[in-house]
């Protein structure tokens, strides 16, 4: 579980006494929900240039090796 303070964007992994913040001492303090479903997998096009990155890459790595 990880605590995040507003107002000095403390990020932790514990919170002070009674929900306070361990550096500056506010109770603005909120546990940040991230829902499996609310990731979205990323688009089709993102693996499709990844892939085509690495292949052409691959093949001028190896145009200079025969060369």
């Amino acid at each position: 579980m990880a605590f995040y303070c507003n107002d000095c964007s403390y990020r932790g992994k514990t919170s002070g006494h009674g929900g306070q913040c361990p550096a500056c001492g506010s109770f603005n303090v909120s546990v940040p929900r991230v829902n499996s479903d609310e990731q979205k997998a990323p688009p089709r096009w993102h693996k499709i240039a990844l892939v085509s990155s690495w292949s052409l890459l691959l093949v001028m790595i190896l145009w200079k090796l025969i060369r």
